[in-house]
């Protein structure tokens, strides 16, 4: 069989998102062209390995938010078997694309979440009426594939490609840093981690969060947790790793906990370490630390955790997450408290930090739920699934 030409019509060209369709250009029997625009909130990167066009996208209206992508429209002037489009109701030219396609005999796939955090009735119909008019949905998570099934959509036209980062630099620097312990010791020393000292019973453990500093991510709800977890982990670190529109008032609130001092006997400490980029650089921060706290707003983070074996909490509600929830099985990599609860969450870090075996094995497991279960081959086997089925439904 000839090769299956493929169209993506994507809003932005996300520096983490190119090494999966690098690898899915590379997959035999597919050949793709990326259509592009700008969705204002993720910046660009040149499409480095792929066939990739940029154009400016319009936004009609700021409320309700409706944008017109010209450059999806253009892109189907190109020869092709199969497009994906982005399966999102505020795309005013998907109807469009969809008549085009059609006319020109090839399949279309509808990429996306699935569901929206602001959902409605009305929302939830339009996307559907969307969906039902592709040969084949594609989502990110397994949990969404059964809410569309329910929702009477066919099963055998639902496919799931897991949101995955690129592990390979993640990888690299872990194996470089676990093969100098050294060097780890040093650092761990020099930067005041895991180390014993006159006032404290033992060696106080490390929390980190590392993502953009989001009043959504309630690191407000972890700040109030941390007196009563010291209480029973006196000398307990939280390391903020990133900056954002929520670091001014969240400095302003530990202040006022007094969780800026350097930990003692019963105190904690939040430590600032503003953004760091270079996996190198970032990683002795991740090999130190014993727990990842993201409280709300759950985003790919989750994985470049555990691509470093730190297990996750998070909060219970998985309307407050993105399709990375999924990625949590509380009890094997992670585990999740109640929404909103600062007596939960700090019951929840307590435990898992008491139970030094089982931590471990969380950590192990993490590691393999990165690596394995959602890398960018996942991912990519889901595209290409989703791809082959809508390319032998064409002309049907």
């Amino acid at each position: 069989m000839s090769e299956i030409r493929t169209i993506i019509c994507e809003p932005a060209l996300a520096r983490y998102r190119l090494p999966a369709w690098q690898a899915l250009a590379a997959r035999p029997g597919i050949s793709l062209h990326l259509a592009y625009s700008s969705d204002g909130q993720v910046p660009n990167v040149d499409p480095t390995g792929i066939d990739g066009n940029f154009t400016p996208a319009r936004k009609i209206s700021q409320r309700p938010e409706l944008f017109w992508h010209p450059g999806y429209l253009s892109a189907l002037d190109r020869s092709a078997d199969v497009v994906i489009l982005n399966w999102n109701v505020r795309f005013l030219e998907n109807l469009l694309c969809i008549r085009k396609a059609r006319r020109k005999n090839m399949g279309v796939v509808f990429f996306g979440h699935g569901v929206s955090k602001n959902d409605s009735p009305n929302r939830r119909r339009l996307r559907n009426f969307f969906g039902r008019r592709a040969d084949c949905i594609l989502v990110y998570s397994a949990s969404v594939r059964d809410v569309l099934i329910s929702e009477g959509f066919d099963p055998a036209r639902v496919f799931v490609a897991p949101n995955s980062v690129d592990q390979t630099n993640i990888q690299a620097a872990r194996r470089d840093w676990v093969a100098r312990p050294r060097d780890l010791d040093a650092f761990r020393k020099q930067n005041d981690l895991h180390q014993p000292s006159p006032s404290l019973p033992f060696p106080g453990p490390v929390l980190i969060f590392c993502a953009r500093l989001d009043p959504l991510r309630r690191l407000d709800l972890l700040f109030e947790a941390l007196p009563a977890i010291a209480q029973s982990y006196p000398g307990v670190q939280l390391l903020i790793v990133g900056g954002g529109e929520d670091e001014q008032r969240l400095r302003e609130l530990a202040g006022k906990l007094n969780l800026l001092e350097p930990a003692n006997a019963g105190s904690a400490r939040v430590r600032f370490l503003g953004p760091v980029y270079e996996e190198k650089n970032l990683a002795p921060w991740f090999l130190s630390s014993d727990l990842m706290v993201f409280p709300s707003h759950m985003g790919l983070s989750v994985l470049h955790a555990m691509g470093y074996g730190v297990p996750v909490l998070t909060c219970n509600n998985p309307a407050r997450h993105g399709p990375e929830y999924d990625v949590i099985r509380p009890g094997h990599n992670g585990d999740v408290y109640e929404d909103g609860s600062i007596p939960d969450l700090a019951a929840k870090v307590i435990a898992l930090l008491s139970d030094r075996n089982k931590l471990k094995a969380m950590s192990a497991e993490a590691l393999h739920t990165a690596t394995q279960q959602y890398s960018i081959a996942s991912m990519v086997d889901g595209f290409e699934a989703a791809i082959r089925f809508a390319a032998a439904r064409r002309g049907k």
